[in-house]
């Protein structure tokens, strides 16, 4: 039934509008009058008359206030829709196809996108009609689009999440057309929300296409970007190696905000305000922060937006490192195109810092460069380095700096043992000097070459090199570029952390044209980047760690495929791969447009990888083109008709608290002589009106709760309130047949115990650190609100344990946070935790020092050396072991492999199983639970939320799939203390191979 701009979805439930004038005899009806029993002593008021009156109606107004407040329920149950779908354009009779963009630029403003989706199937819902969900930001090669009834549609809708790259319209398009010819179905409702970008510059030819689609039906499009335009993220590089942001965005009104520099570890390293104009594309923002930070920054993002368009990655590639140049040769002054450096300063200065000799002598011109602290030295045509200058130049490889050479006619006649390859004495003809009557073309890179991906000019050429002798190739050098003969134009080989590579060419143009060429600019820039920045340092010795780092990456070259690392969601968090990821070959990724296969994020080895961002610095946002007049415009405001339910029943349920409130005062006598003369009926008038209110207030609050509720889920906050009383009737002593038990007040000791007991219980070490406490408190709060959410556990609020004066045999978990001061605990604490420990309790010792460089080795080695062996040097430990993939813990709710917290890296040591049946261990009698775990990675801190729910500390590398994680280990080991090796038992085996999909 409908009204104008107003319909009933359930117009039949209008006719209960006829019982208002029963509800109106009934709220005037008063109760039968008392029964009166004569007490003697009362015989004295005899004759006594009493001239008041009693009046028994209920006061007008209050009638009238009830009687509208159940004409509101009943307007309400019959749902009544403000701006119902005829007025709106859907006016087709097949299905209602909601065709969102649900790429990049959907993400900021995406639950806004998915609450008109929901409204959307609901309009769709009540005018009897299925639903088609069609987004255009594919996740998977063969997206499914059918026609689905509105129930389904919701959880179908619910499941669509934004992607981290553009949207393919097109290929939607053909998709939506295939499902509807399959379907044979015609007049579609077509809904297009879009997200303000023509991604491709595509759009009217999509908007053409789904006009034609919708057949007799319509094609409206959503506009939700009008003053809030999505913003893009490109980084680049600035002069002298600034990091600088560039902003995108499609036009509209004046913007302005601030982006933020992270590291690896996310934590904040600065801040650049940008500010866009009116009807401005693009703005910059540059940050101002020593080389040293700078080179730390792993992403920028826009501040606010979160979107993966919104964030860019920072790789190798885009870092500044520092360059020391040295020449055999004096400086050309009057010819400085034919100076040895040259192009290698001008190739070099607009991604590197670039500190040049300016002394002829070689061993002060490397002190003066290597203290600078390099990471890459170019020496351009010195023939022969030895003595102390060899000495130098050795330990700066060694320490992981990468040595580029360039030949000339010095190294034509001479070599040293700083060369990746052994030179061919007599070079390719008489004399070693190598001439062709045609100059020779260089070949494409090989995929394994650190250049794969550069296109190579059809212009270089070579006519001069040196040569590297055949028998020395072995597999220890790597040929990097080569002539389209074969020959190696450059080689490489690794020395210590370092490498040394070999251009067989000249610096300048004497030998070749390629220091003139871009291609020459684009090989230095990527041999810039593998160096290891502070390998010129090398006087103070590395850890085996740090040196062990420094390998891998001074040694990483480009392989032929990247395999993906992380990739960023659809809302610009690195997380974990999609299964649908897949590896991507090394020359392409400077081109590589993402997708569902190749996502934006890390590729490659975790030492160097390499970044693939949404856009790029040729990047541009084109905005939303004007459409044709047929084509209807909407905005989030008029999209979609309104419900009016849940708006009338809080109006209802609001007056029938003012009748609750005027009730009571009534009752009170507190402004009952404005109303009525007769204060004596009030009561009596209020009694069976009492009825009815609390009737039409417990309708309404279950209509207004929906049909979500569980009946087995009773609030424990409602349960939690009802007194218990130790097995007697909840009954006051008048009415208790019997005597009365009055017992003492409990000791703060019993009230403790009390409390521990009642719930499942989480408790944790006092440290005496404010900090560390606190962080504990919140972390065990945090993990509890998880449990009570996902488990059937329901935890009280966390213990504070004073381990010198508390019991703690109460607690299952007891979290003890180690702090770097701690010491040997007193012979009476080692016994109570001995005790406890063999009884069935679980202690987790957390160092919380991974993220400090904490040794991952076994926690108990050694003789006391770390603050986990000072403070449990007497405790019986039992044997200890990384928890094996087979263990209990494991499994024990979710099928995990390792326990992140806020560090991830650390392991997390158990109690090692025993290997025969002969072997047991002291505190291994408890169903199976490991008595003690020892991690490193800081739990509390990855659990730690405040009280809106909020995550109070970064987790890093890993971000909040880390942290979804650490919550998983902690539901773990939480589930295995409870239940024991309840998991291992051999009646889930079939299930959980089922699970692994084996």
């Amino acid at each position: 039934m409908s009204f104008g701009p107003l319909a009933f979805l359930n117009p039949w439930l209008l006719a209960a509008l006829v019982t208002l004038p029963l509800i109106y005899w009934l709220l005037r009806a008063v109760p039968p009058r008392p029964t009166q029993i004569e007490f003697p002593p009362t015989r004295i008021l005899v004759g006594i008359e009493n001239e008041e009156k009693m009046a028994e109606k209920t006061p007008w107004w209050l009638t009238l206030l009830r009687l509208i407040a159940a004409t509101l329920v009943i307007l309400a149950l019959a749902d009544p829709m403000l701006n119902p779908s005829k007025d709106k354009g859907l006016t087709g009779t097949g299905p209602v196809v909601i065709f969102v963009d649900n790429g990049w630029a959907a993400a900021s403003r995406w639950p806004e996108r998915a609450n008109i989706m929901q409204r959307l199937i609901s309009e769709a819902e009540s005018s009897g009609r299925p639903v088609m969900l069609v987004p255009t930001a594919a996740a998977t090669k063969l997206p499914a689009i059918k026609i689905e009834p509105p129930g389904e549609a919701r959880s179908t809708a619910a499941a669509i999440e934004p992607q981290p790259f553009e949207p393919d319209r097109e290929a939607a398009v053909a998709a939506l057309q295939t499902a509807l010819s399959d379907a044979a179905v015609k007049n579609s409702s077509i809904v297009w929300i879009e997200d303000g970008i023509d991604h491709r510059g595509k759009v009217s030819d999509v908007a053409t296409k789904l006009q034609n689609l919708a057949g007799g039906g319509t094609l409206s499009v959503i506009d939700e970007t009008k003053g809030r335009e999505a913003l893009g993220l490109v980084a680049d590089l600035a002069e002298r190696g600034k990091l600088e942001a560039t902003v995108l965005s499609t036009g509209g009104p004046a913007r302005e905000g601030v982006v933020n520099a992270f590291s690896a570890r996310g934590e904040r390293l600065g801040e650049a305000p940008f500010k866009l104009g009116p009807g401005a594309t693009s703005a910059k923002a540059k940050f101002e922060m020593p080389l040293e930070l700078r080179n730390q920054v792993a992403r920028i993002e826009i501040a606010g937006e979160r979107s993966a368009g919104a964030v860019s990655l920072i790789d190798a590639m885009t870092q500044w490192h520092r360059v020391g140049l040295l020449s055999g040769e004096s400086r050309e002054e009057a010819q400085p195109l034919l100076a040895p450096l040259y192009y290698i300063e001008k190739a070099l200065k607009p991604y590197a810092d670039v500190v040049a000799a300016k002394n002829a002598n070689l061993v002060e011109g490397l002190d003066a460069v290597l203290k600078q602290n390099i990471s890459v030295l170019v020496l351009a045509d010195i023939g022969t380095i030895s003595g102390e200058a060899e000495e130098k130049v050795d330990e700066f490889v060694k320490h992981g700096g990468l040595l580029v050479r360039f030949a000339g006619p010095r190294l034509e006649k001479a070599g040293d043992d700083l060369l990746p390859v052994v030179l061919r004495s007599g070079g390719r003809s008489l004399g070693g000097a190598l001439s062709w009557s045609s100059p020779q073309a260089l070949a494409p890179f090989d995929e394994t070459s650190p250049f794969a991906g550069l296109t190579v000019p059809k212009d270089v050429t070579v006519t001069r090199q040196v040569l590297a002798d055949p028998a020395e190739l072995t597999p220890d050098v790597e040929i990097w570029a080569r002539l389209q003969d074969g020959t190696p134009l450059v080689t490489s080989a690794k020395r210590g952390n370092g490498r040394l590579v070999l251009f067989h060419v000249t610096a300048n143009s004497d030998w070749s044209n390629l220091p003139m060429s871009g291609l020459f600019v684009e090989m230095l820039r990527r041999l810039s980047t593998m160096g290891t920045v502070g390998a010129a340092a090398s006087a103070e010795p590395q850890s085996d760690t740090a040196a062990a780092d420094t390998a891998t990456k001074a040694n990483t070259v480009s392989a032929s495929v990247l395999a993906p690392l992380k990739t960023l969601s659809g809302v610009g968090t690195l997380v974990s791969p999609p299964p649908t990821a897949e590896p991507l070959k090394a020359a392409e990724i400077g081109a590589i447009r993402p997708n569902f296969e190749h996502p934006p994020g890390y590729y490659g080895q975790a030492a160097a990888p390499r970044a693939v961002n949404v856009l790029t610095v040729k990047s541009t946002l084109a905005p939303f083109p004007e459409l044709p007049a047929s084509i209807e415009r909407l905005t989030y405001d008029n999209a979609a008709s309104t419900s009016l339910k849940p708006a009338l029943l809080a109006l209802a349920l609001g007056l029938l608290f003012l009748d609750i409130i005027a009730v009571m005062i009534l009752q009170a006598g507190g402004i009952a002589g404005l109303f009525s003369r007769r204060p004596g009926s009030r009561r009596r008038a209020a009694t069976a009106s009492t009825i009815v209110l609390g009737l039409l207030a417990l309708g309404a609050g279950i209509i207004a709760l929906g049909t979500d509720a569980k009946a087995q889920e009773f609030p424990s906050e409602f349960r939690d309130a009802i007194p218990q009383f130790d097995g007697f009737s909840p009954v006051s002593p008048s009415q208790q047949q019997g005597p009365v038990i009055v017992r003492p007040p409990a000791s703060p000791a019993d009230n403790a115990a009390i409390d521990a007991t009642s719930k499942v219980t989480l408790a944790y070490v006092l440290s005496g650190d404010r900090e560390t406490d606190d962080t504990s408190r919140a972390g065990l709060k945090g993990l509890g609100r998880v449990l009570q959410t996902r488990t059937a556990v329901e935890p009280g609020e966390p213990a504070a344990v004073d381990i010198t004066k508390d019991e703690i045999a109460f607690y299952p978990v007891l979290y003890w946070p180690v702090l770097k001061t701690a010491k040997a605990l007193p012979d009476a604490i080692i016994a109570k935790i001995d005790a406890y420990m063999k009884e069935g309790g679980l202690i987790i010792f957390d160092t919380r020092d991974y993220g400090d460089g904490g040794a991952d080795m076994l926690p108990m080695a050694g003789q006391g050396g770390t603050a986990i062996q000072r403070l449990l040097s007497k405790l019986d430990v039992p044997p200890l072991e990384p928890v094996p993939e087979n263990h209990v813990v494991t499994k024990s709710f979710y099928l995990l492999r390792s326990f992140p917290g806020r560090w991830d890296g650390g392991q997390l040591w158990v109690e090692a199983t025993p290997k025969d049946e002969n072997e047991s261990h002291k505190a291994r009698v408890s169903d199976g639970v490991t008595s003690i775990m020892i991690t490193s990675n800081d739990l509390a801190a990855a659990w730690a939320l405040d009280d809106r729910g909020r995550p109070l500390y970064p987790v890093v590398p890993g971000g909040e799939m880390q942290r979804e994680m650490a919550f998983r280990g902690g539901i773990n080991i939480v589930m295995h203390a409870l239940t024991g090796n309840y998991k291992a038992d051999q009646v889930h085996v079939p299930a959980l191979l089922e699970r692994l999909g084996q």
